[in-house]
């Protein structure tokens, strides 16, 4: 992973991978325009680009924007390994100050971002401005405490989620940093736009997990572990150690009952139409 892309990254691409087939199921089913012009920002690493492009092929467009060039040339690498796409330009840009002419767009698409934005409803006011009346802003966020269910003991499942919330408020000033998705109607509603209704993704796995998955699971482990560890007890962080190691004899991947739950909420928002 290029030095100039931020840590997570690597585990964003291997959820990607691991995942993939269902979060296309959100894009699938979102309100866009076949016709019409879609803003997707900030882009990331162009996961969901492609998919817009495939969607909206052969009639419509995409407009990938992020303030990342690194994360832009990644975007590009993957559409261009690409066929039968709608056209898509890339654009580095400001997601609090969008370079773009009010009412532009038919639809804007904004997924897995808020987490990493400072002033959130900031950034939806933008995806408001840019996007014509009557048109979709769409968001496919996550809530940390949701996001990744696993069957293991529930001591360990309480402890991980009390020392999770105990992390990030001393980190953030809020437990609820990590967690965009329960706020994200009202942040919406903030931003001026009329909110909809909002559908969530459901991914299922059961063992034996693939390589992509076990990869995945191995960097959120880890990245889990730098979170929780100062505010585990010595017990619970030696639970989460022994779960957590594929070489430990209680490992959760290593439990032929393992099973997985990802949730992912995919919100419309409407910009008003004028009287």
């Amino acid at each position: 992973m290029p030095d100039d892309l931020p840590e997570y990254a690597k585990t964003q691409l291997a959820f990607h991978r691991a995942f993939g087939r269902d979060l296309v199921r959100g894009v699938r089913g979102a309100a866009l325009p076949r016709r019409g012009t879609v803003l997707d920002v900030p882009a990331g690493d162009g996961f969901y680009t492609v998919h817009l492009a495939r969607r909206l092929h052969p009639h419509g467009r995409v407009v990938a924007a992020d303030i990342s060039p690194a994360y832009l040339a990644r975007a590009r690498e993957g559409v261009a390994r690409h066929d039968r796409l709608a056209p898509v330009e890339f654009r580095e840009a400001d997601a609090y100050a969008l370079p773009f002419d009010d009412a532009k767009f038919d639809a804007v698409w904004c997924a897995e971002s808020l987490i990493s934005l400072t002033d959130p409803v900031k950034a939806l006011r933008e995806m408001g401005r840019v996007v014509k009346p009557g048109g979709a802003v769409l968001v496919f966020e996550a809530d940390e405490f949701h996001h990744v269910v696993l069957n293991w003991p529930v001591p360990l499942e309480l402890a991980v989620s009390r020392a999770t919330a105990a992390a990030t408020r001393a980190e953030y000033g809020t437990a609820a940093a990590l967690s965009p998705a329960r706020k994200v109607r009202a942040w919406l509603a903030e931003a001026g736009l009329v909110t909809g209704p909002k559908r969530t993704i459901v991914a299922d796995r059961v063992a034996p997990f693939g390589p992509a998955l076990r990869r995945f699971l191995r960097y959120r482990f880890a990245e889990t572990r730098a979170l929780v560890a100062p505010h585990l007890s010595p017990e619970s962080l030696t639970a989460y150690d022994a779960a957590t190691d594929p070489q430990h004899p209680d490992a959760f991947l290593q439990k032929p009952d393992a099973e997985l739950t990802c949730l992912t909420s995919l919100f419309l928002a409407r910009r008003p139409v004028p009287a």
